[in-house]
């Protein structure tokens, strides 16, 4: 295979192609759910004496849900000043026509020191039938264009920030992948009577990449969120084409995990044995530390054993897990409790986790591969896939940069 010569593009250069990207877009591909189908055929709805655009409407609750299948928590803080300067002076309306309607839920009004109600889809909404909607909305789509090209970062002081040519390098990247729609639904439809929700994310990002509606969002601890990293693994091992090209899938094996052997090791901690320390780092650096938990926990499957481990590293750790974990690894499970309460929040340890992992995807791996080849890529968190024709000069890279961290 002839590698694609190298070539450095400034920032200006990068932006240029990726507002060429979104420039002939014309439309939001949207969820609108069965309670707006009526309305989703007017332009306008008058409401407590006032007149209110259908499109807000869609748009407020198509984000609620979208934000709902990527953290799988039905519960939004929602800001009466982003509110405001998003859907104008008349956002509450928009907002109480929602909660009238039974769409939303409130759960919390404002507090004192706090400028945010939280709010939360109704179960009936998530439930019931949710198809797609194309928002010709010329406000709202000029927004998605300019998010598009901000490549914004959540603030975290604590975190090493993604380097702009790399965010850019991505985000244009995400542009270059098609989806073999045909196979993909046929695959989701054999999910839809057991899991309407994975059914209805997965079917929306499909349809999302097969219509280039991106989405991506770097949030505060380094992860890069798109379209991609809520798909079915067996859509992108099997769906997925890069510049027309079939792709591999290359991953970090039990990553989380491993993240840990090095958070301990780098902080040199006293608390963790030596032969225990040593063992964890041996079945984590030769991938079968889930192979390990599932033999000596007597766990059916690697899907539970993950569970298992998930709820240990990013619990508050009073689980029928942490015990069972307590008594293969116990100093480790010590460190754990103290890292947490050290820090004062449970989840700090999974911060510093996705910190380090995402630190060495973006600012060594495919800083890597940029330095030397000109390929499109995607990242999956923990994975990157690329067209399989760059196979022998993507995994040596990738296993090197894995090694140098570990080392």
């Amino acid at each position: 295979m002839i590698a694609k010569k190298v070539i450095k593009l400034s920032d200006l250069d990068s932006h240029k192609i990726l507002k060429k990207n979104i420039d002939d877009k014309t439309s939001s591909l949207q969820f609108l759910p069965k309670a707006l189908f009526d309305i989703s055929k007017e332009k306008y709805i008058y409401y407590n004496d006032k007149k209110l655009k259908t499109t807000y409407l869609i748009d407020i609750t198509h984000n609620l849900i979208l934000k709902y299948y990527y953290r799988k928590v039905n519960k939004f803080h929602l800001s009466s000043n982003i509110l405001k300067e998003k859907y104008g002076n008349n956002y509450n309306y928009y907002m109480n026509y929602l909660l009238d309607n039974k769409i939303l839920l409130l759960l919390s009004n404002y507090k004192k020191g706090y400028n945010t109600k939280i709010y939360a889809i109704y179960e009936t909404i998530l439930n019931d039938e949710i198809v797609r909607y194309h928002n010709y909305d010329k406000i709202l789509l000029k927004k998605y264009k300019n998010n598009i090209l901000e490549l914004k970062e959540d603030d975290d002081t604590n975190g090493e920030k993604i380097d702009n040519d790399i965010k850019l390098k991505l985000v244009n990247d995400l542009f270059k992948v098609d989806i073999q729609l045909d196979r993909s639904i046929f695959f989701l439809d054999s999910l839809k009577d057991n899991d309407l929700s994975i059914y209805n994310h997965n079917k929306y990002s499909v349809e999302s990449i097969h219509n280039r509606h991106i989405f991506y969002h770097f949030d505060a601890y380094g992860r890069m969120h798109t379209n991609f990293t809520i798909l079915k693994s067996f859509i992108r091992k099997n769906c997925l084409l890069i510049d027309g090209c079939e792709t591999l899938e290359i991953d970090i094996s039990n990553s989380q995990p491993l993240f840990l052997t090095k958070l301990i090791k780098d902080s040199g901690t006293k608390w963790v044995d030596k032969e225990e320390y040593e063992l964890l780092y041996n079945i984590t650096s030769n991938g079968v530390f889930y192979e390990y938990i599932m033999k000596h926990m007597s766990i059916p499957d690697r899907k539970s054993a993950k569970n298992l481990i998930y709820k240990v590293l990013f619990g508050k750790n009073y689980s029928k897990s942490d015990k069972i974990f307590q008594d293969l690894f116990p100093t480790t499970y010590n460190y754990i409790k103290l890292y947490k309460k050290e820090c004062g929040d449970y989840k700090a340890l999974s911060y510093s986790l996705q910190r380090a992992e995402s630190n060495l995807i973006f600012n060594k791996i495919i800083r890597h591969i940029m330095n030397v080849v000109d390929v499109p890529m995607i990242t999956i968190h923990d994975s990157i896939v690329y067209p399989k024709q760059y196979k022998e000069i993507i995994e040596p890279i990738f296993h090197e940069e894995l090694k140098k961290a570990f080392d």
